[in-house]
């Protein structure tokens, strides 16, 4: 480390999605969601493991970081942890994570140098700080941000607004380092019952958070309502919400929304008689919502006359609503930020501390998404060669671990492809993937229902060489690195990859180029050698209900407790062997005996038992 490296810590804090960025010199050193570490999907409260994740693999600590900026969307940090000291919040921290914080040095600093920026600004500075363009605009949608009295912003209109409002969306233009506030929309405060006022605030992201909660029992799967939305009926639901003179106008929630999934009345979601109900309303607010961000888009380019879009805010996951912006909007360019969401808050705090605090100009682009610490081979080695591993599984080490692996995937076997640093953001993007051959409509169902254990509505992604891209998909030239992007495959492509053609005729495209991940690239390449197709199956390391892998230790034991064929963890290559059939189910039934013990201990110490 020089002396001479500047650092800014940015951190989203007791919020779902916590996370931690690390900026080195105005550039991206790491970036990590909380959940990767614990395990825990969508973790949220102290976010100590977020920050010494990224310290550590810097080597520093943190009186060698010049300024740390954090965000919670709930309340200002500083609030909130007050708030914290009093009164305990189950939902933001259990009882061993709150004694922790308590002795932090990150909780309730006494320091100049740590500070809070408000929820929207927050999504904004991650988007333009990083994006390919000197000037522009931004657009900020997600479910609910912060309050009206919380918020600070270049050109502030919050006069007259109640200051129990909240954001929901905003619209900037940036000019090199320089943002400046257009426009903003808010959530007017509501009446709730038990705390569920979110689902009844009328804003854009709240109303599509209500419909993911009405089918899936889970405000946070709107991706999944976006999936089984082209499986519903046109018009079977009058519009829930539409745009009158600007404004947002909603319908109100009546008998008709009377069907929401009871999982003690139908345990079955799959095979429930509500199934055509739930999907003709995933249509309806899918195209609701795709109508009025594609007039909000429209807008801000006839009223600016801007050239450039960037997006970010939960609703920038909606990548089938992004495609038509692309398409549609009449701006040149579309970027996206590939952390839309609430973990990409984490960037924006940095970048505000550096463009807004400290006054410096821009000065990285943010080119990938591979934030995480790079794992040795000696760390695969320690991973593959554990007694209870070796007993699984045998490996080998590959001399051409690409034309290998080709050969494999043309053969029909799913494979877990981990390599160099982990994705920051919900999708994974090649480094920690499960790859397998889109050429045969089965592999969609082998993968849903060996592998991820989900749904079987849900499309999986294509990665396709970039300059392939226009050749498989209608696509106009347009990358996808963060696959953000839904477009249409071309026809006569539609029966050659059908794995990832999407039952309307789409699909969510990943485009790579050789400087972006030159592993995943020199892949395609074998596989498009080997079979003539530039493309493969290209969906999250994972399985149902847990984050994406991160070390080495987790893709094998996600390999090894799957029906993931082979592993690759750089170049060494892994295959279960016959005995994994009698071994795996002894070591599962150890670990959730030993878990329960575990929680047992926990609950009790917890009580002030013995």
């Amino acid at each position: 480390m020089s002396k001479k490296d500047s650092y800014i810590l940015g951190v989203n804090a007791y919020d779902h999605d916590t996370s931690a960025c690390l900026i080195r010199n105005g550039e991206i050193a790491y970036a990590i969601s909380k959940e990767r570490i614990t395990r825990k999907k969508h973790d949220s409260g102290f976010f100590r493991e977020a920050v010494d994740y990224c310290m550590n693999a810097e080597g520093i600590g943190l009186n060698d970081v010049d300024l740390v900026v954090r965000n919670s969307y709930v309340l200002p940090v500083d609030d909130m942890e007050t708030r914290l000291l009093s009164v305990f919040v189950p939902e933001a921290m259990d009882l061993e994570e709150r004694a922790e914080a308590m002795a932090s040095p990150l909780f309730l600093p006494r320091s100049n140098k740590v500070m809070t920026v408000s929820h929207h600004l927050a999504h904004a500075y991650s988007a333009f700080a990083v994006c390919p363009f000197e000037e522009g605009v931004v657009m900020v949608v997600d479910g609910v941000g912060n309050y009206a009295a919380d918020i600070t912003e270049p050109g502030q209109l919050t006069e007259g607004v109640n200051p129990l409002a909240r954001e929901s969306e905003s619209y900037y233009r940036f000019s090199g380092s320089t943002l400046e506030t257009l426009k903003k929309v808010w959530l007017q405060p509501t009446r709730g019952f038990l705390s569920d006022e979110f689902f009844f605030m009328p804003g854009l992201g709240a109303l599509y958070s209500r419909v993911s909660s009405y089918i899936f029992a889970d405000w946070n799967k709107c991706g999944e309502v976006m999936g089984l939305a082209p499986y519903g009926r046109p018009g079977a639901f009058k519009s829930l919400v539409h745009l009158e003179n600007g404004e947002l106008r909603f319908t109100e929630w009546d008998r008709d929304l009377a069907q929401p999934w009871m999982v003690n009345r139908d345990p079955d979601w799959e095979k429930s008689s509500c199934m055509k109900h739930w999907e003709d309303l995933a249509w309806r607010i899918q195209d609701d919502a795709e109508t009025v961000l594609l007039a909000r888009a429209r807008w801000l380019r006839e009223t600016t006359g801007a050239k450039n879009l960037v997006l970010a805010g939960g609703v920038a996951l909606n990548c089938v609503a992004n495609g038509r912006i692309a398409r549609e909007a009449g701006f040149d360019n579309v970027w996206i930020q590939p952390a839309a969401g609430d973990d990409g808050i984490a960037i924006g705090c940095a970048y505000y501390g550096q463009l807004a605090v400290q006054k410096k100009p821009r000065s990285y682009v943010m080119h990938h998404a591979y934030t995480g610490v790079p794992y040795t081979d000696e760390k695969i080695a320690a991973a593959t060669s554990a007694t209870s591993v070796r007993l699984q599984a045998r490996s080998w080490r590959s001399d051409d671990v690409f034309a290998e692996t080709a050969k494999l995937l043309s053969e029909g076997n799913v494979f877990g492809w981990f390599q160099g640093r982990s994705e920051f953001g919900p999708r994974a993007l090649g480094n920690r993937s499960l790859i397998a051959d889109p050429r045969t409509a089965a592999m969609k169902e082998k993968v849903n229902k060996r592998v991820k254990h989900r749904q079987a509505f849900r499309p999986f992604a294509p990665v396709v060489l970039a300059e392939r891209a226009n050749d498989v998909f209608e696509c106009n030239g347009r990358d996808s690195p963060y696959m953000l992007l839904a477009e249409r495959v071309r026809p006569e492509w539609r029966d050659k990859i059908p794995a990832v053609t999407h039952v309307d005729g789409t699909a969510r495209v990943q485009t790579i180029r050789l400087d972006q991940n030159e592993r995943l690239y020199r892949l395609l390449q074998a596989f498009d050698k080997l079979t003539g197709v530039p493309v493969l199956m290209n969906t999250s390391f994972n399985v149902k209900g847990e984050p994406i892998v991160e070390t080495p230790e987790d893709a094998v034991n996600c390999f090894l407790s799957t029906g993931v064929d082979y592993l690759a963890l750089h170049d060494t290559l892994m295959t279960k062997k016959p005995l994994h059939r009698v071994v795996a189910p002894v070591l599962k039934t150890y670990d959730e005996i030993a878990s329960l013990v575990r929680t047992t201990l926990s609950v009790e110490l917890s009580r002030g038992g013995g």
